[in-house]
C-alpha cells in the first residue's frame, strides 16, 4: 500500500503545482482579466486556489498516510481517490457537452491515475521490492501506448482529432494545410518508443535483454536525457518556435505533453537509480 500511496501524493502534489504556475498562468490570469464585477472575479480567484489547496493538502496526507493506522490511511486512500474521480468525470462530461470531445479539456488525464493509484492503494499488494516492476511496467505501457498512436497516424488515423488539419495544430504545431510528418519518419517515431518500452521493461527486470549491463545504463541514460529535454524544452519552446504560439499545440505541451515526458524520465532516473 506505501507505494501506490507514495505514488498518488507524488501526482497530487503535481497536480497541484501545474495548477497553481501553468495553470494560473494559462487559465486564471484571462479569467481575471475578463469583464466581470470585483465580486465574480474575487470569488474566481479564490476558487482556483482552493483546488491549489485541496490537492495539496490531499499529496501531503497521502505521503504521510504509511505512518497511520491502516484505517486511517485507508480513508485518506478513498477521500483522494474519490475526489479525483469526481474531478476526472466532471471533464469528461463538460468536455464532451460543450466541445464534443474529450481533448479541449484534457485535465481528466492527470485525475485518472490519481483516482486509480489512490483507490486500488489499501487493496493492491505492493511493496517496495516489487515497486520497480510496477513502475516498469507502467512507464513501457505508456511508452507502448504513444507508439501506437503514432502507428495509427502513419496509417492514416486522425485521432484524437477530428481532421487531419487539427491534427497537425495539437501535434505538430504548425497552421491548417501543413502536412503531418512523413509516414516512414512517423513509423520511425514509434519503433523508437517500442525499443525504448522495452529497454525499460529490462531496466525493471520485467525482460531480458541481449545486451551487457554497461549499455542497458547507458541507454536508460539517454532515455532521461531525451524525455527530460522535451520535458523541460516543452517550457520554453514558444519562445524559439514563434509559430506555435497560439496554437492548441502550445497549451497541450505545457499541460500534458511536456509533464508527460518529465514524468517518463523521472521514472527511468528512478529505475536506473534502482538498478
Amino acid at each position: 500500500m506505501a507505494v501506490l500511496t507514495s505514488v498518488a501524493g507524488a501526482l497530487a502534489l503535481f497536480t497541484a503545482g501545474l495548477h497553481a504556475v501553468p495553470g494560473g498562468r494559462e487559465i486564471l490570469q484571462p479569467t481575471l482579466a475578463a469583464p466581470v464585477g470585483p465580486i465574480v472575479r474575487g470569488t474566481q480567484h479564490a476558487a482556483w486556489h482552493l483546488l491549489t489547496w485541496h490537492f495539496g493538502v490531499l499529496g501531503v496526507a497521502l505521503l504521510l498516510s504509511p505512518m497511520w493506522s491502516p484505517a486511517g490511511a485507508t480513508a485518506i486512500a478513498w477521500l483522494a481517490g474519490v475526489s479525483a474521480l469526481g474531478h476526472a468525470a466532471i471533464f469528461v462530461v463538460v468536455g464532451l457537452r460543450r466541445f464534443g470531445d474529450l481533448w479541449h479539456l484534457p485535465q481528466w488525464v492527470l485525475f485518472v491515475p490519481l483516482a486509480v493509484t489512490s483507490l486500488a492503494a489499501p487493496y493492491a499488494e505492493v511493496g517496495w521490492s516489487t515497486a520497480p516492476r510496477w513502475l516498469a511496467g507502467l512507464v513501457a505501457l505508456v511508452l507502448v501506448l504513444i507508439g501506437a498512436l503514432h502507428v495509427a497516424w502513419a496509417l492514416g488515423s486522425t485521432f484524437p482529432a477530428r481532421d487531419r488539419d487539427a491534427l497537425v495544430g495539437l501535434v505538430v504545431g504548425t497552421r491548417p494545410g501543413t502536412p503531418m510528418p512523413g509516414r516512414a519518419a512517423t513509423v520511425a517515431v514509434a519503433l523508437a518508443l517500442f525499443v525504448a518500452a522495452g529497454w525499460v521493461a529490462a531496466l525493471g527486470g520485467l525482460v531480458t535483454l541481449p545486451v551487457p549491463a554497461a549499455w542497458l545504463d547507458a541507454g536508460a541514460a539517454a532515455l532521461i536525457a531525451v524525455f527530460g529535454m522535451r520535458g523541460l524544452g516543452g517550457f520554453f519552446e514558444p519562445a524559439l518556435r514563434k509559430t506555435i504560439r497560439g496554437t492548441p499545440y502550445q497549451r497541450y505541451s505545457r499541460v500534458l505533453y511536456s509533464p508527460l515526458a518529465l514524468a517518463i524520465a523521472t521514472g527511468v532516473l528512478v529505475l536506473r537509480l534502482g538498478r
